[in-house]
Order: C-alpha cells, then structure tokens, then sequence
C-alpha cells in the first residue's frame, strides 16, 4: 500500500512547471486555443491575452495559498467555501468530469497532429497518447513530477523559440474579416478571454493543489504558482503575435503553429511537431492524474483507469477542431461558478487565517497568569496552576520528554519552595500521562487526579502495553534514550462531574467531556475563568485547521462541545496547543461540531461507496495526516486513532442508516 503522506518537495521552478504543464496542453501549444480566443480578435486579442496572464497568477497563487492552509489537494475542499461536505463532493465530481473531458481533447490533438504532418490515421495517434498516459499516471504523483521537471523547461524554451522564429520569418499579411470567425459561443474578445480562464482553471486546480501541497514550504508553493502563471502570460502573448502574422492561414490550420513551423522549414516544422506531442503528452497527464484521484483505491483501480482512457479515446474520435470550438466555451461557462467559488474560498480562508496569525503574534504558549508552561518536549503539554496554597500540574505529557519536565518544574517551584500537590489529568492517553510515573517518583506525595474510568485503564495490561508501544515509538522519532515505563501509574483522587479541588482561593472544576475517551475531563480554574478543554472538543493544529479526534462516541463529543460552550470563560487552553486568542475563543466550540460533521462526512461517504477500512484510511490521511502534524504526533499514532474512528464510524453509519445527527 503506498504511502500517500510522502512529500515530493517541490522547488519554486517544479511547482512553476507543474502549472505550466497543466495548461499547456495541445490547443495551447497548437495554437487552435490561442487562436480561437485571441488571435482571432486582432489587436483586441493581445489585450485579452494580457487580461489572462494576469488571472492565471491571481487564481493560481489563490489555489496555492488554499491547498497549503488547509493541507489538502482535495478539489472539493480547495474549492468550497465553509467545507460544506455534499457541495464538496459535488464539485469535486464536477471537476473529475471535467478533467476528463481533457484526455479526450488531448487523444483528439495527437491523432489531429499526426494526421496533418504525415497523413497517418487519427486513431494511431490517438491511441498513442492513451497508451503512455495510463502507464505514467500509473507511477502516481511521484513519476509525474518527474516527468514535468525533465521536458516542461525544453517546452517552454522552445515553444518560445519558434514562436520568434515565425514572428521575424513570416510577413505579415492582412486578413478580411469576414473570413475570420471565432466560435459562436465565444461572440467578443472580453468573453472569449473569460472563458478561457475559466475552463483552464479547471484544469489548473488539482495540479496547482497537489504541488503545492507538494512543495517544501508555504512561500514556495505560492510564488512557484504565481511564476507558473507570469511563464503562461508569456507563452500566450508570443504566441499570439506568431499566429497573427498570417491570420487567413492561422484561420484555416487544425493546429496554426505547428502549420506555421512547417512553412518557416521542414526541420522547424519537425522539432515542432515533438513539442507538441511532449505538450499533449503533460497536459493530458496531469489532468488524468486528476481525474483517477477520485477512483478508490483497490484491486481494481488499474482496470478502471485504463477503462477510463480508452472511453476518453473513443469519444475523443469527434474531432479536435469541434472539441475546441464547442466544449472548451461550454465548460467555460460552467467554470464561471468555479472560479467565483475558489475566490469566495480564498477569502474565507485568508480571514481565519489571519485571524490565528494574530493569535501567534501573543504567542500561544504565553500563557495567563497563574499558569506556566513546563513543557518537557513535543507532542504533549504540562502545564503548572501555582495557586495561593497548592500547586497543580495540568497533564505531563510524554514519556521520553520527562528528564526535561521535571527539570522544568524545579525550576519554577524551587524558587518558590513549592511541591507540586496535585496532578490533573485530561485523559489516560500516552502522550498526556506517559511522564507520570517519572513525576510521582520525583514528587511521591502529589494525588493524582482524573476520573473514575481512568482507574479502569491504568489497570489494564492491554492500555499499558499500547501506552508502552507508543511511548517507545515517539522516543525513536525523537531520539530521546529514557527506559520507558508505565509503573506507577494511579489515580488517588476520583473526579466526577461538578466536583472541585481547592488550590487555596482558586478552584478547579472538572467536568466530564466525553467523546475523546471515556476517561476525558475538561477542567475550570475560577476565579480566573481559565477552561482547560479536553481532546473531546477538538485540537487545532497551529492553523485555522481543527482535528476532531473522536475515539468513543461522537454523540458524547459534540455534547461535550455544547456543554463546555455554556460556561462563562475568559481563556481557553486547547490540548497540544495552547491558550486560544479572544476571536478564536468564540467560535472554538462551533468550529468543533462542524469539523466532526466534516469528518463524519467523510467516512460515511467512503462507506456509501463501497471503501474498506484500509481504503478509508488513506482517504482520512489525506485530509488530516501531514508532515507538520508528524513533528508532535509518530503516525503509528495517528494510524491507530484513526483506525480506531473509522471503525466507531463505521458502527454509526449502520445504526443511524448513513444519516449525519
């Protein structure tokens, strides 16, 4: 099974190419694009070309900074302001579609070339492209990156190049008119650019996302697409002023630049003709790829991807000429939605995210008083309540992290002859709890706090030998050579709902939030309406992004939600987070519900279609596993509580019929 959380780390260059190959597919290289939208509308049409050259860095820089924010290649999710699921997935059908219908122009054009340099029968040609289409989307994103960075910089140059070539070898001549006749669903040169965006950024979009997502940082992925676009605009416009040298010859060309190479000489009209099969060959590749995306893994993806492209050859045999003069416009209209789509998107986007870039300017580690962060390392927080009399300390995070927790804590308390009195746990996960042993050889008069169920897991062989196993992958991962243990584990004092524990004049209140775990607790430090909330509500990762992280019962969760949401609260302290800023807090709980639904969403649609647990796994990782989430969390982790949702989910989707509560 492969391993679909590689990253290929993209430069600014690939990710460039990436978008140029995406587009720069036969109409465009031919010319038959560049001629029926622009050339055709003389000088009206340079100006149109410009007007594209401007929007394909817009929209491409746009799907960049989306596709990086939300971690995510998706076309639904890229798209689709506000992650409504049912739209998600109608758009991204929508798109499949779409990028479809591009192998079919592209098997159209090979067999339209062939056939106008050596009279050879369409359906060679056609079959050609098919053929080497299928084995290279075959290797994955992997062998198609590969390919993008080897022949799209030589496309580029030469497509350049001749283009020169023809605008200082041919003369230029007059045309009437009358003889020049742009599609009549394309009537004026503003439309005919319209359009023309709007159906090439429907090819644009999964490529764009994918690299992005792809590439080795935020900056590069958008500046690689904006370059991707500067390189298209400029592409267009030589072009254009090639094709319009001879406009009653371009007019009548199936393809006009291949035509016009063939009249400069015949070894120009030769190296032309390789160029435009190696640009038929890129675009057709990548928005296929695109396109099996939403093919389901299994046994019998091969079988359907190669079903897919014969039907695109076959319906392809219509003729390339038609396919640009009528499918082209109609998918353009249909894009206008796309495109207003992805700009609502954008916006929506860039606002949450500027909203939790502000919240970083306080640091969200800079915690309020009387807390201090004694975190020992990554992937779980410890957190110390230096109350007026007693001292709590707030989970204790990983094992192999403890040497510098207890360091940590020292130095706090030992200033202050200080003891830590109690220890409240969120929950007996191992990234919370799995230095506990360590803190209760240090401080052994300290009473554990936690709920009554916790007792029941600490008293489980299985829960701590699973404790152990995940304790010990994490001290790979981080390279950390502490013995890891779970002895010492206990609870001394039960926690139910409402009860309370008094620091002096502060009062921690827990309240059960299941949904996480069974043993989940949330906790209220008055007077200072500090709420720690519990992994039953959710963890966001930095971002606007939130994990739903539900493991036992998603009923319990979003009541969980619902209840904590009531309470009168000045801070919220999020797990592997930290303190949320004031505008985060207000929507924290219903952001919450709403990532559940999506998740929820996301599994019973996998179910609907027939996915097996492993295939949900790989669509799940796709949305909520990323490198960045592997610095705090081992996907030995990740894998487990995800497999663990997918089963509970599974359950839910047969007692409530696939309907979403």
């Amino acid at each position: 099974m492969k391993d679909n959380s590689k990253s290929v780390n993209l430069n600014v260059l690939n990710v460039a190419l990436m978008f140029v190959g995406a587009i720069m597919g036969a109409g465009f290289a031919s010319g038959r694009e560049i001629w029926q939208f622009f050339g055709v509308f003389g000088e009206k049409g340079q100006i149109g070309v410009l007007l594209v050259g401007v929007l394909f860095i817009m929209l491409g820089t746009m799907t960049a900074y989306i596709a990086r924010k939300l971690n995510t290649s998706d076309m639904g999710r890229i798209i689709v302001p506000g992650n409504n699921q049912k739209i998600s997935n109608l758009i991204s059908w929508f798109m499949a579609f779409i990028l479809f219908t591009v192998l079919i122009n592209m098997t159209a054009a090979c067999g339209a070339m062939l056939n106008q340099l050596f009279g050879i029968n369409r359906l060679i040609g056609g079959v050609l492209i098919a053929v080497l289409v299928i084995i290279t989307v075959l290797g994955e994103f992997q062998r198609i990156s590969k390919v993008f960075r080897f022949i799209m910089p030589v496309l580029f140059a030469a497509v350049v190049t001749v283009s020169i070539i023809v605008i200082f070898s041919c003369e230029k001549t007059t045309a009437d008119p009358a003889s020049l006749k742009p599609s009549p669903i394309t009537g004026n040169w503003i439309l005919a650019a319209c359009l023309y965006i709007s159906y090439n950024i429907l090819a644009m979009i999964p490529i764009v996302a994918t690299s992005s997502v792809n590439a080795k940082s935020e900056k590069t992925a958008i500046i690689g697409s904006g370059i991707g676009g500067v390189f298209l605009g400029i592409l267009a416009f030589v072009i254009v002023s090639a094709l319009q040298r001879d406009m009653t010859f371009a007019q009548a060309a199936d393809m006009p630049m291949l035509a016009y190479s063939t009249r400069v000489s015949g070894p120009v009209g030769l190296v032309y003709s390789v160029i435009l099969f190696a640009a038929i060959y890129s675009s057709a590749t990548s928005n296929f790829y695109g396109f099996t995306t939403k093919i389901k893994n299994g046994p019998h993806k091969n079988r359907l991807v190669i079903a897919a492209a014969a039907l695109a050859f076959f319906l392809g045999l219509v003729g390339f000429k038609n396919v640009v003069a009528y499918m082209f416009p109609i998918e353009g209209y249909l894009g206008f939605v796309i495109v207003a789509m992805i700009v609502m998107n954008f916006f929506s986007v860039w606002k949450k995210s500027k909203t939790h870039d502000n919240s970083n300017k306080f640091d969200p580690f800079n915690l309020p008083e009387p807390l201090v962060r004694v975190t020992g390392g990554r992937g779980g927080e410890a957190i110390l309540i230096l109350g007026s009399e007693k001292t709590g300390l707030y989970d204790c995070g990983m094992a192999c992290f403890s040497d510098k927790l207890i360091e940590n804590i020292h130095r706090v308390l030992d200033k202050e002859k200080r003891t830590v009195d109690y220890i409240f746990m969120s929950h007996t996960h191992y990234d919370h709890i799995g230095a506990l042993p360590y803190i209760l050889k240090e401080w052994p008069e300290a009473k554990v706090c936690g709920g009554e169920k916790a007792v029941k897991v600490f008293a489980s062989e299985g829960a701590r030998r699973t404790m152990e196993r995940l304790g010990n992958k994490a001290k790979e991962q981080f390279g950390t050579d502490i013995e890891i243990t779970t002895e010492g584990l206990r609870i001394d004092v039960i926690l139910k709902d409402g009860d309370c524990v008094s620091l002096g004049k502060e009062t921690v209140t827990a309240y059960e939030t299941k949904g996480h775990t069974d043993c989940s607790m949330s906790y209220l430090l008055s007077p200072y309406g500090i709420l720690f909330s519990s992994e039953s509500t959710g963890v966001v990762n930095g971002t606007e992004f939130m994990y739903p992280s539900i493991l036992k019962n998603y009923n319990d969760a979003v009541e969980s939600a619902y209840r904590l949401k009531k309470l009168e609260v000045n801070k919220i302290i999020v797990p592997h987070y930290g303190v949320l800023s004031d505008d985060a807090k207000k929507t924290f709980f219903d952001d919450f519900i709403d990532a559940a639904k999506a998740e929820r969403q996301l599994i019973f649609r996998c179910i609907e279609e027939g996915l097996s647990d492993e295939e949900i796994l790989e669509e799940h990782k796709k949305v909520y596993w990323s490198e960045a989430r592997s610095h705090n969390q081992p996907y030995p982790a990740y894998k487990l509580n995800a497999e663990i949702t997918i089963r509970l989910t599974r359950v839910d989707f047969s007692e409530n019929c696939g309907k979403i509560l």
